[in-house]
């Protein structure tokens, strides 16, 4: 998955309260209850659909693609974040810092948001927002929609990235069902290969995914 599509599918994961003031982005509360949804998310790089299992502290998404499937398993409540690779079998474990570094310093970005007006979005009662996201790495700006119960089912705006590679991207839900999901959807996959490197400082993550990089390609069709 591409850093952009990364950084914009762990932004909108976090969902968003009510404030007005600057607040951290990964702070926000998830939406309170849980639901599962089929989604799509686009940017100049191409659409990717998929589906997303959330429950509070826990959300899992993964996308189709060429290479047999990517996700991502955010736990907020351990701290740690899992790349998925559904082809393989295989995940590689970080922890939320790490992760946000990997996906432009998510982990220090502050969100702004006002109230635009209520609107029905995929036969769903929603909530329009504003929203500035900034951090030293990146940012976005653009519009979300909320349910009542929080949960984002569209956004839509510019992901910012420090090289000014700037990337327009969208997001949407459909099928949207609140209530209880499969447990086994927001845990580590059990037999699956992995590598955990969680303990791995953030400065350092990316030269550590390179190097086990080989052994995860190896696994395709596995």
């Amino acid at each position: 998955m591409p850093k952009t599509l990364l950084a914009f599918v762990l932004m909108i994961m976090v969902g968003a309260a009510g404030a007005r003031a600057a607040e951290p982005a990964l702070d926000l509360l998830d939406a309170s209850v849980p639901y599962t949804a089929d989604f799509s998310i686009s940017s100049s790089r191409g659409t990717y659909h998929g589906k997303v299992w959330h429950s509070p502290g826990r959300e899992r998404r993964e996308v189709a693609t060429s290479g047999g499937g990517q996700g991502v398993l955010i736990l907020r409540d351990s701290d740690a974040a899992y790349f998925l690779g559904l082809s393989g079998k295989w995940y590689v474990g970080l922890s939320l810092k790490a992760a946000g570094a990997l996906a432009g310093g998510l982990e220090s970005w502050r969100i702004e948001k006002s109230k635009l007006r209520e609107e029905t979005v995929g036969g769903v009662r929603a909530t329009r927002w504003k929203v500035r996201a900034d951090g030293p790495k990146g940012g976005f700006t653009g519009e979300i929609w909320t349910s009542r119960e929080g949960i984002v089912v569209r956004a839509v705006g510019v992901v910012d990235n420090p090289d000014g590679d700037d990337s327009p991207v969208e997001m949407a839900l459909s099928g949207l069902r609140v209530g209880p999901v499969d447990r086994q959807k927001l845990e580590v996959p059990q037999g699956w290969f992995g590598f955990d490197l969680r303990r791995v400082p953030a400065d350092r993550i990316e030269q550590a995914i390179e190097g086990i990089k080989p052994l995860l390609e190896g696994r395709k069709g596995k």
